[in-house]
């Protein structure tokens, strides 16, 4: 019997069967709930990687910041207080400092005792070898008074795995005791230098919300120079939050006021660090208005007066203020944007609408990859079956209103040649009731 694959009418009797894949392309979802966060002039850490910290426990990369992040240390607190709402943070340390060292005699071997990362933090560092009454020695690490690794009966240096210090020799036998050694000459980098590697670096990461903590204006013009390039150059949509910054510009939020939580006084900064967790966390159907800071008991300075509130609404603040049932929350979920061009949707400075804006694009970016679809009716078609099915699916979650399927995403076919492809794409957010004016009539 005759039989193959087919493309047309066959001549012989026969069954002829075309593998396919029975799966068409589906669109991707882009990532939320991801803050970045640059640790400058930290004590402690690898430099120049991004070091990935979940949200639900924040805490697990103790070893690679040298203390927790429920330790009373100011880094510590901006991770602290994204963790609050971000499903994950990214921390970054620029380059500089040098590593603490030693030198351990152990029996006719000098065996040099270096620090695994750079920072001042190591010089609480110090190293005890003592004798374990079942056989052999306990080799300790001890890290601000707190013992953080103890390789236990050991007789050789080869034992030694350590996530705080590197031996640069190892098949040294251990033959007796060794006092309490401190680790000295680790430095730090003082400087502002390594914001500009940072802001390069999140050119490559994928991230919702930038916390960029410094109060140097000179920085925060770089900061906005990079987010305008990272979401028009490269695509990616994002924003960042930066203390007392009037960037005017829908991808800066500007922090201006700060929280009291546990009797202290936050600093703006760490208050900037909840409010870029709020806003990485939030659903493309979700304003912050009013968003409560759990645990804050009151403001630094006390709230704004209705007249200073709203003329920080009208300059682009964010900015905390006390509800009617005595919660901190944040007053308006805006950004800096101030200043409209013909262009410019007039919601964007609104940060719900601007999610679902910000959110579709990341989506297309994700979905809509090069050399995905043949340029021609069948792939134009495969694109505007994803395009109206995710206009569809954002219909349905209450993020985009009066949705009509078959003029809100479409490929213009005539331009389309080559390698390049238009959409016309058009979008209507829809976003929360946050100012209700009522007629009360008398009866």
């Amino acid at each position: 019997m005759a039989g193959g694959i087919w493309s047309g009418a066959k001549v012989r009797p026969g069954t002829y069967v075309n593998l396919k894949n029975g799966k068409a392309p589906t669109a991707a979802k882009s990532t939320t709930g991801v803050v970045v966060i640059p640790l400058i002039g930290y004590d402690y850490g690898p430099r120049e990687v991004f070091i990935k910290l979940p949200g639900d426990n924040p805490d697990s990369k103790k070893e690679l910041l040298g203390r927790s992040v429920y330790d009373d240390e100011s880094h510590m607190r901006l991770i602290r207080f994204a963790a609050m709402n971000a499903s994950t943070i990214y921390v970054y340390i620029p380059k500089g400092g040098t590593a603490a060292s030693t030198t351990l005699t152990v029996g006719e071997a000098s065996v040099n005792v270096t620090a695994k990362y750079p920072g001042t933090l190591g010089n609480k560092i110090k190293i005890a070898v003592v004798e374990d009454p079942s056989g052999g020695y306990d080799f300790m690490v001890v890290l601000d008074g707190s013992t953080v690794e103890n390789f236990e009966g050991i007789k050789n240096l080869s034992a030694v795995d350590s996530k705080y210090i590197t031996l640069d020799k190892t098949d040294v036998t251990l033959s007796a005791a060794i006092a309490s050694k401190a680790l000295a000459g680790g430095t730090d980098d003082s400087t502002n230098d390594g914001a500009s590697d940072f802001l390069n670096a999140c050119e490559k990461l994928k991230f919702n919300t930038m916390l960029f903590p410094l109060t140097d204006e000179g920085l925060h013009e770089s900061v906005k120079s990079k987010i305008k390039y990272i979401r028009n150059s490269i695509g990616w949509k994002c924003k960042a939050v930066v203390p007392n910054y009037a960037a005017d510009y829908e991808g800066i939020i500007n922090q201006t006021n700060a929280a009291i939580v546990d009797g202290r006084d936050l600093t703006v900064a760490e208050t900037a660090a909840w409010r870029a967790g709020l806003d990485a966390a939030a659903s493309y159907t979700k304003s912050n208005t009013y968003a409560v800071f759990e645990g804050a008991t009151g403001i630094v300075g006390g709230g704004y007066t209705n007249e200073k509130a709203e003329e920080a609404i009208k300059n682009g603040e964010s900015f905390l203020t006390i509800d009617e049932h005595g919660n901190v929350v944040l007053e308006y979920d805006i950004n800096s944007k101030v200043t409209f061009d013909p262009e410019d949707p007039t919601d964007i400075n609104k940060n719900r609408p601007m999610k679902v804006y910000d959110t579709f694009a990341n989506d297309c970016l994700m979905t809509f990859t090069p050399n995905k679809f043949n340029n021609d009716d069948q792939g134009w078609d495969a694109m505007e079956g994803i395009g109206r099915g995710m206009l569809q699916n954002y219909e349905r979650d209450g993020a985009l209103k009066n949705v009509d399927t078959n003029a809100d995403f479409v490929v213009d076919r005539e331009n389309s040649t080559g390698d390049a492809v238009y959409i016309n794409v058009a979008l209507q957010p829809v976003d929360s009731a946050e100012k209700y004016y009522m007629t009360v009539i008398a009866k």
